[in-house]
């Protein structure tokens, strides 16, 4: 019977960086993974809008930057779009807009705003988040950090943000802007993937934490993501990490609340006393785990973390080169949104609510020659049920007819959230395994019994999106899991 000193559930991005930690320092390493080919999740992004700090020099690794310059193109239905280039710097400039210039003003005073808010948030986002009553220094510590940067950012700012973190962004573009094509831009970052709309509470917060996490509020084309996935399987590979594709993990056998092994669906078994697992909570705990080896509460609160997907990917081939309706070709290496104003979000949004296809839902897309890689919003997880594809792929085009020049489709293939689930063991297929929420984040991240990346069962650990700081391809959520296993082993 084989054994490993750690077995990693998942070759998921978070997964393989946590391998690359645990192998550095001298342990030996087991990958297990569903699919033929590794990076999980991450293979659906388009690229990568930073690379911490934390993550370049744990793995010591140096990954080059796309030399493409980044726009967004807010898709307007009279033609009139709006483009924003975005610098090295993270200014914003108007390249073409029908917005007023006082618009244009608020909206980069807005962006600014939300800015110095994000600015805070990063300088804990990629620790491990504090346990309030541990009573231990270090959690005292950073506790007293928190605040102290918060303290920072002086008395009118400190008071902005508190007063804005638990609103929705509805209120606060509505009270600043006029134009709908920059209030449904702005609004369509502050929900992405969320079951959140434009006029739920929280809604603001969601927006500072993914600009806090991609060090950029419209997640800009930085670096190429089969990129980063390559230098930290080579990694892998270098350090002699075993790595299983093809293989599920049905069961993690424990013996007096200790990891012993884990059982694969080939029937093998291999014994390790140390896991950690990349699925996303839900699936550990439920299924791999199972509700006896975990008492009554616990069980519920895992039941009630919430992971409804919200969002499908469409690849869209077509005949010629597509172009869209008066705008510059030159701009068609950047992303395309088209989320038309606040009313056309929150209707798309009331329908996913109630787990109803909505006719039209917001749509993020990008180019490359003749294929086009939509993000589709609004397209609910369906218990018992299933999806009419053709009815979600026939409104993601009467959409596209309207900006497209005329152009013959060739194939068109989507992934909802349930063969996202399918395919990768995701509860809910939620991109980020689990609401991107107040009370689902920081040191409640997934929720109260399972922070810090440790869990109830001695040995295993989490390091999937489900934990702090939740989705995004950073890489901390595995670095952080793998360096509280060392600690708890006393390699840390």
């Amino acid at each position: 019977m084989k054994k490993f000193d750690v077995i990693i559930i998942g070759g998921g991005h978070n997964g393989l960086v946590a391998a690359c930690v645990l192998s550095k320092k001298g342990k030996k390493v087991l990958v297990i993974e569903k699919n033929e080919k590794l990076g999980g999740l991450a293979n659906y992004a388009e690229s990568l809008s930073y690379i911490s700090k934390e993550v370049i020099d744990e793995l010591n690794i140096k990954i080059e930057k796309n030399v493409s310059e980044n726009f967004i193109s807010a898709l307007s239905e009279d033609l009139n779009h709006t483009v924003l280039k975005i610098n090295d710097s993270k200014n914003i400039e108007f390249l073409q807009t029908s917005a007023s210039n006082s618009d244009q003003k608020n909206f980069i005073n807005l962006i600014n705003k939300y800015n110095l808010f994000a600015r805070t948030l990063r300088s804990f986002m990629f620790k491990r988040p504090p346990r309030v009553k541990s009573g231990s220094r270090s959690d005292i510590w950073q506790l007293f950090s928190m605040g102290f940067k918060v303290r920072r950012l002086g008395k009118k700012n400190m008071r902005e943000l508190l007063r804005v973190i638990g609103l929705n962004i509805a209120d606060d573009l509505e009270d600043n802007i006029e134009s709908n094509t920059l209030k449904g831009l702005m609004s369509n970052e502050a929900v992405i993937g969320t079951n959140l709309g434009a006029r739920s509470p929280g809604s603001i917060l969601n927006l500072l934490y993914n600009q806090a996490t991609n060090n950029s509020l419209f997640r800009i084309n930085k670096f190429n993501t089969n990129s980063f996935l390559n230098i930290i399987e080579n990694i892998c590979k270098k350090n002699n990490v075993e790595i299983q594709t093809n293989k599920t993990v049905e069961k993690i056998n424990i013996l007096n609340q200790n990891v012993n092994s884990v059982l694969l669906n080939t029937g093998e078994v291999i014994e390790t006393s140390a896991i950690i697992s990349n699925t996303d909570p839900k699936t550990t705990y439920l299924e791999l785990v199972g509700a006896s080896n975990l008492d009554t509460d616990f069980i519920r609160r895992t039941k009630n973390y919430r992971t409804k997907g919200t969002v499908a990917k469409v690849n869209i081939e077509f005949e010629s080169e597509i172009k869209i309706k008066n705008l510059d070709s030159s701009y068609s290496s950047g992303k395309f949104v088209y989320a038309p104003d606040i009313k056309y979000i929150e209707h798309a949004f009331n329908d996913n609510k109630y787990n109803k296809l909505s006719l039209n839902p917001c749509l993020e897309f990008y180019i490359n020659k003749n294929q086009l890689s939509a993000n589709v919003y609004f397209i609910p997880y369906l218990i018992n049920s299933s999806h009419d594809k053709e009815k979600i792929l026939s409104n993601v085009k009467l959409i596209l007819e309207k900006f497209i020049e005329e152009n013959q489709i060739i194939s068109s293939i989507i992934e909802t959230p349930n063969d996202i689930e399918n395919k990768y063991n995701i509860y809910g297929g939620h991109w980020s395994h689990g609401d991107m929420e107040i009370d689902q984040l920081l040191m409640m991240r997934p929720f109260y019994g399972s922070s810090q990346y440790s869990t109830p069962i001695n040995g295993l650990y989490l390091c999937s999106a489900g934990t702090h700081p939740g989705g995004g391809i950073t890489g901390i959520n595995g670095i952080n899991a793998a360096k509280q296993l060392l600690k708890v082993q006393g390699n840390g």
